[in-house]
């Protein structure tokens, strides 16, 4: 359990030496008596901190108070573990020192990026209980860990906090492997604007517009397929959050969370190059998409339906997708096809009208094709499953 920060307690608790070497690395005009300070004495060290100016001192007691969370059992272990990570043998390193707040403040000083990341681990796995959710069944593979992927997993965030709670106009995330298993997402959208009242170099009263960022955080294990979620709000968002990390990071839908939970998956169908192969046997002449209804993952009862003129070229839906989608508000990611027209023309054999089928499907489990002839039914019905649409 980690301890609330007192600056003197701090430096009455934790060595002398290593206070000096951590205040010399960060403020070395620091005009502390060295040779009076002491766990007795700690006034010394204290006030000289205070005479410092506001950058130095902000540095110094952000570590000094990482220090202090990592003061703990979990906190020790954290780094030692973090510390493997980079092969170093903490636990050797760290045997001779009296107390877990000398160990802490001697990583902090010896392996700055050691310390850095285990008191971003160590924070993570003291978020507030109530918050982390769990969900198994996810994909067991690696996840997609460039560039390019972590750019479109911040995008698809920040679109859809904006979307769905106009806050997260931007977003970073950080990523960071654990015991070769874990891999850890933080992520650090906007939060809403504010202003705050401080004072400012020349000590001068002026109010500052803030926009602070809030911290969501992923735990992804791809050997159990589970990723665990802490982030505020209730079963929509985590569910959201899920579906994005899915497609961004393990570049695939969200498997359903109970087998045959949702017979139809249609997001495919947001891509101008889904395929619906079929075999010359039978005699299907085209497939095209003819009406598809979206909705932003979080927030299903905003829609945005799209349909495209019967007579106008096959692809004509995908057109009317580049141009009326703002892509980069709502990247594909962050939008569900919740409902889609298809229409199945077969051949014309010059014997009666040319035979098409035309029918809906709903996410998750509604279709028109029940009510259609059989024969062109049980056609379709096979391709839906081979295209992938139709999961069971």
């Amino acid at each position: 359990m980690t301890s609330t920060y007192a600056p003197k307690t701090f430096l009455r608790q934790t060595s002398t030496t290593l206070i000096q070497e951590c205040v010399t690395a960060l403020a070395p005009t620091a005009g502390v008596d060295w040779n009076s300070a002491n766990e007795n004495n700690v006034e010394v060290v204290y006030d000289a901190l205070l005479e410092l100016p506001d950058g130095q001192r902000a540095a110094i007691e952000r570590r000094f108070e990482d220090a202090e969370e990592l003061a703990n059992n979990l906190g020790i272990q954290a780094l030692i573990e973090e510390g493997r990570f980079h092969g170093l043998d903490l636990t050797t390193e760290l045997a001779d020192f009296p107390s877990h707040r000398d160990k802490a403040m001697w990583v902090a000083i010896h392996y700055p990026h050691v310390f850095e990341v285990a008191s971003i681990i160590n924070g993570a796995n003291t978020l507030p209980q109530r918050y982390w959710k769990i969900r198994t069944g996810m994909p067991q593979h690696a996840p997609n860990k460039t560039a390019t992927a972590i750019a479109s997993f911040q995008n698809a965030l920040a679109a859809y906090y904006r979307s769905t709670q106009g806050r997260g106009h931007r977003c970073t995330v950080d990523h960071y492997l654990r015991n070769d298993r874990l891999h850890y997402f933080f992520a650090y959208p906007d939060d809403y604007a504010n202003t705050y009242v401080g004072h400012d170099d020349r000590a001068r009263l002026v109010r500052r517009p803030q926009t602070p960022a809030f911290e969501v955080v992923f735990i992804y294990d791809p050997k159990e397929g589970s990723i665990h979620i802490n982030a505020q709000g209730g079963k929509p968002v985590h569910e959201a959050l899920q579906v994005i990390f899915c497609r961004t990071i393990l570049e695939q839908e969200l498997p359903p969370a109970k087998p045959g939970g949702h017979p139809y998956e249609l997001n495919g169908l947001k891509s101008r190059d889904f395929g619906f192969p079929t075999d010359p046997a039978d005699g299907i002449e085209e497939v095209r998409v003819r009406k598809l209804r979206l909705s932003v993952v979080g927030a299903s009862k905003d829609r945005v339906t799209l349909e495209a003129d019967s007579a106008a070229h096959k692809d004509r839906i995908y057109d009317m997708l580049t141009k009326y989608l703002n892509r980069e508000n709502l990247p594909d990611s962050v939008v569900n096809i919740t409902q889609a027209t298809i229409s199945v023309r077969w051949v014309n054999m010059g014997k009666g009208r040319q035979q098409t089928l035309t029918f809906d499907l709903t996410f998750p489990d509604s279709t028109s094709l029940k009510n259609k002839r059989e024969e062109l039914r049980d056609v379709v019905e096979k391709y839906l499953k081979r295209w992938g649409i139709a999961r069971v």
